[in-house]
């Protein structure tokens, strides 16, 4: 490599990795850059030395470069973030890699992160079936309203007794038996 080449790659990398954080980073094309230095310079250890970043940091963007393409491709297009390239690369598995690549695609980083866990956990369980249910529960939203009831302290204390009886807080025998309450009278209410 010549001493432009090496300049321009210094150059590139410190401005994806020390630069402004709120940009889009091509994380492949970083991890090439680090690929280059560290053949150059003879370690990840000294590229890091050079840039001024920890080796840790530097290892990992280098693990992506590990990646099956179809995995490579997706965290290019973005589709994938850093962390999650990184926590993939863990997956011992290239098919698995891949599977676990494309159920993630797009998602939240906490949603991708749980279905990885899940993918190195269960090495040989389908994660299409796991994502289904992880999506479809961040989606359910259950609205809550809250009712506020003035009680007199007589009846305060009536209800703490009685609670406490029950083994249980006031709010939660309140609850108890506003739902029991309910449920008796919408069998009475016709539709």
């Amino acid at each position: 490599m010549d001493p432009e080449n090496e300049e321009k790659i210094l150059a590139r990398l410190y401005l994806n990795l020390k630069g402004p954080k709120k940009k889009q980073n091509n994380w492949m094309e970083i991890a090439q850059d680090c690929m280059q230095l560290s053949e150059y310079y003879g370690s990840a250890k000294k590229t890091a030395d050079r840039l001024a970043v920890s080796y840790e940091l530097v290892r990992s963007i280098l693990k992506l470069s590990t990646l099956p393409e179809e995995v490579k491709a997706l965290i290019r297009d973005n589709k994938i973030l850093f962390d999650a390239g990184q926590r993939i690369a863990r997956i011992n598995n290239k098919n698995r890699q891949i599977e676990a690549a494309k159920a993630i695609a797009g998602l939240p980083a906490h949603t991708a992160r749980e279905i990885l866990q899940y993918a190195k956990k269960f090495p040989d369980a389908p994660l299409d079936d796991f994502r289904k249910r992880v999506v479809e529960g961040k989606d359910k939203i259950e609205k809550i309203n809250l009712i506020i009831i003035p009680l007199g302290e007589d009846d305060y204390k009536f209800l703490k007794t009685k609670s406490q009886n029950e083994r249980c807080s006031p709010e939660k025998l309140v609850q108890s038996i506003l739902a029991e309450w309910i449920i008796e009278n919408k069998k009475q209410v016709p539709e």
